[in-house]
């Protein structure tokens, strides 16, 4: 699943290589040690020494200089120095890569529930800055062809709208943050948006007496298997309504079982017909060996995540369910790609934080080779989350990657487990 975050980094680093100077390799070393060093005071003896090192040219180079500054006001945002933050914004050129840093602050804080208030004027900061500049053609790099300014532009309206609205939504000003989801969404198919950004929008409307619009979306998103957990609710809530606690659970358990031969009819066609599971044997977060050779005769399911993994993380809450209604098979939740040597204390932490997923099994990088982790090497682990289902007699039947929606997949492994304990 992608995020806001996600999103939005992606269209800045797009603008940002638009930038005609090529910079020398290490220039994306001195941009690490940036945004991995928690000093603010050590990034600043590092943004200077990179331009000074680098020959970073304050007008061919200007893109390259505005990602320093700008990774550099989030360090002081960790530190909750607003004053030196705001400082090192404003020393950003490019008004684009302003507003790419202010909306990545305010989409901080709001992650972390903290200094919302402070998080609603910096994304106020966000909208108002991008709607002064964006049908201004001075605001344009140079070099970056106008098609591909006015495609970004249109594309930074979501991330900047959505977030301003979660943290109005955060804030209790629903009217307002309704407006905002509404400018969010505007002339997009909900199919192609965030989960997230439905959960808000539709949480909105029903609260500000919409709930027939509300309605019709949740039930839309419904009958093609692409709800999340909340909208679930939601739907069931205002089916109730309208039909009666009886009456709407046969309407939306219809709705279900919908899409059921749909899901089944296209996994039969991605289904693994004769590959052997690789056997493993990992520790747990207690130090027990759990090997994979002695769950034959029941369906596993393996959940290769990590806890830097945002579509990770996203998908929990629908793994959570979906292991809860299936107490029959063995959920195993491998951590992987975890760099550093204090990746079992992240993990630990982020379940004792979470409560989930305590079946989490460590996949802990070669001695040789540390960048190899080789239960994630051997069943050819090329990104995460992947999803890993095998049958009673050890083999492997389905992969699948990535996250969009909690529905999307709690259909899709419902589907998955129902075919494998078949074969």
């Amino acid at each position: 699943m992608k995020t806001i975050k996600n999103l939005l980094w992606t269209i800045f680093i797009c603008i940002s290589c638009g930038a005609k100077a090529q910079v020398k390799p290490s220039f994306s070393d001195r941009l690490k040690l940036i945004t991995e060093e928690q000093n603010p005071l050590k990034n600043v003896a590092t943004l200077y020494s990179a331009i000074r090192d680098l020959k970073l040219d304050t007008v061919d180079n200007a893109e390259n200089i505005d990602v320093l500054k700008g990774e550099v006001a989030l360090s002081y945002l960790r530190k909750s120095n607003d004053t030196e933050f705001e400082k090192y914004i404003g020393l950003i050129k490019n008004k684009f890569n302003q507003t790419s840093y202010l909306n990545m602050a305010s989409e901080r804080l709001l992650k972390d529930r903290s200094r919302l208030n402070y998080a609603e004027v910096l994304a106020k900061k966000t909208v108002d800055l991008y709607e002064s500049y964006k049908d201004q053609p001075l605001a344009r790099p140079a070099t970056f062809p106008i098609e591909d300014w006015n495609r970004f532009m249109v594309m930074a309206a979501y991330p900047y709208y959505q977030v301003y609205a979660e943290i109005l939504r955060a804030n209790k000003k629903d009217k307002q943050a309704l407006l905002y989801a509404e400018k969010a969404l505007l002339n997009k198919d909900p199919q192609n948006v965030l989960q997230s950004s439905l959960d808000v929008y539709t949480a909105l409307l029903v609260s500000q007496g919409q709930q027939e619009k509300a309605y019709q979306i949740l039930l839309k998103q419904a009958s093609i298997g692409k709800s999340s957990l909340e909208m679930k609710a939601l739907l069931r809530t205002l089916t109730v309504r309208k039909m009666g606690n009886k009456k709407a659970s046969v309407f939306l358990d219809s709705i279900e079982k919908n899409i059921s031969p749909s899901y089944k009819t296209e996994l039969l066609k991605k289904m693994h017909t004769d590959t052997s599971a690789p056997d493993f044997t990992l520790l747990n977060l207690e130090g027990k060996k759990v090997s994979l050779s002695r769950m034959i005769g029941k369906v596993v399911v393996l959940d290769f995540w990590a806890t830097w993994c945002a579509p990770c993380i996203a998908s929990m809450p629908a793994m959570k369910k979906i292991s809860s209604l299936h107490p029959e098979v063995v959920f195993l939740f491998v951590a992987t790609q975890e760099q550093g040597k204090d990746a079992v204390s992240r993990i630990k932490s982020y379940i004792e934080k979470s409560g989930f997923p305590k079946d989490t099994l460590v996949d802990s990088p070669s001695s040789e080779q540390p960048i190899q982790f080789p239960v994630s090497t051997a069943y050819k682990v090329t990104a995460i989350p992947l999803k890993v289902v095998i049958d009673p007699k050890g083999k492997i039947r389905f992969k699948a990657g990535g996250f969009e929606s909690d529905t999307e997949l709690m259909n899709e492994l419902e589907t998955m487990i129902y075919i494998a304990k078949k074969q």
